[in-house]
């Protein structure tokens, strides 16, 4: 557990930050509370210029010329200070490298933190970033308790959307009980548009037929952890990182922050993280399961920010679902644990060489299906939401 710097001497104005945190907020459908240690996190990382900027442009979408004109900064300086908050992330770009490119502000995540861990990479701020954000995570234990956690799980088990969805991955196994992904090549692709679909090994065939897929050069959660000394239990390789879909990620490629991927070599990447813990959370428009798929994390339940603050019992965990997990052959378990370890939810457990299910805690991901060598578990489809309460202290897996 890390303890916070009280010390920290601020360089923005903390109404102002709030402000921004809160436009951010306005962005998609996820909440950062605007606490001092995400304040203090955001204020390491923007000039007073920059911030004085954002909040002119609130959450409306500008050309070039306007957002000039609403600066009120000559236009030498106006370049510099304007591709700055491009290179940082806080500014997104709708339509990138066309005559109808615009510019709005980011959310918090999914937009603004990847860029920025991305942007980090080597700089002085670097390890000092992640300090301040770790720091953020561990100050929010402090709320766990009754009755505010009840509160928290009513307001999350009764969101109006869901915020992400549970990638599957059709798989086979070889002789020795490998799973491997299956790869159809007979996919049929629409002529336009991306269809709804949980299924990883869809997402790749249609993007990579119709548009284009990146992938981020680190993983952003990984990147924190290791920054505050803490690398990943599971050993997630180096070069598994969350992948970006269509159009709107050109500005992190045009930054460096992510390369262009064929769909070869993103089934490389799923085979290699899947093999290693990772649960594929499909991330969406605006934070809404309702629209179009933007984003893959391919990250473990150690690191992964949604599946870690989960663990570490800070906050409610809500994903859309296609499947849910069966035990089909417990006759066969050996009790080696591997579904056990790997379970992103702590859904499975293995007692007196016997395997256990709770079905209300698992999201259908796939992991114990992966791991098990020998069939014990299947995935059988149950489309539904599936909400996990916030664990009290007593039962976080992460401390």
């Amino acid at each position: 557990m890390m303890t916070e710097d009280k010390k920290t001497s601020w360089r923005n104005k903390k109404s102002d930050l709030r402000r921004l945190v809160l436009l951010m907020n306005r962005q998609n459908n996820r909440f950062w509370p605007p606490l001092d240690p995400i304040l203090k996190t955001v204020d390491l990382v923007i000039e007073p210029e920059e911030l004085n900027l954002l909040l002119k442009m609130g959450t409306d979408l500008y050309t070039y010329d306007q957002v000039a004109a609403l600066s009120g900064i000559n236009s030498e300086k106006f370049d510099a200070v304007f591709d700055s908050l491009k290179k940082k992330a806080f500014i997104g770009i709708k339509n990138p490298e066309t005559s109808g490119e615009q510019y709005t502000l980011h959310p918090f995540v999914v937009g603004w933190f990847e860029g920025q861990v991305s942007y980090l990479i080597g700089k002085p701020e670097e390890k000092e970033f992640a300090k301040r954000y770790m720091g953020f995570l561990d100050s929010l234990r402090k709320y766990n308790f009754f009755p505010l956690r009840n509160i928290m799980n009513v307001i999350g088990k009764h969101a109006t959307v869901s915020n992400q969805s549970v990638g599957t991955v059709r798989e086979s196994r070889n002789g020795q009980g490998k799973s491997k992904i299956v790869v159809d090549e007979n996919i049929v692709v629409p002529d336009s548009g991306i269809y709804p679909t949980s299924s990883v090994n869809d997402l790749i065939m249609e993007f990579g037929t119709r548009s284009i897929i990146g992938q981020f050069k680190v993983c952003m959660c990984r990147q924190m952890t290791a920054n505050v000394d803490q690398p990943c239990r599971l050993k997630m390789p180096d070069d598994v990182a969350c992948m970006g879909f269509g159009e709107g990620i050109k500005t992190y490629m045009k930054y460096g922050y992510m390369r262009r991927i064929s769909k070869e070599q993103a089934f490389d990447v799923i085979q290699k993280a899947r093999d290693h813990g990772a649960v594929h959370t499909v991330f969406h428009e605006m934070d809404d399961t309702k629209l179009p798929q933007i984003g893959l994390c391919n990250c473990c339940w150690d690191c992964c920010g949604i599946f870690r603050t989960y663990n570490m019992g800070v906050v409610p965990l809500r994903y859309r679902c296609y499947y849910i997990a069966r035990i089909a052959n417990s006759d066969r378990c050996t009790g080696c644990g591997r579904c056990e370890k790997f379970c992103p939810t702590s859904a499975i457990n293995v007692v007196a060489k016997s395997v256990v299910l709770d079905t209300k805690k698992c999201i259908g991901c796939g992991q114990c299906v992966h791991q098990c060598a020998r069939a014990v578990v299947e995935l059988v489809e149950d489309r539904r939401t599936a909400f996990l309460p916030m664990l009290k202290t007593s039962e976080a897996r992460l401390l």
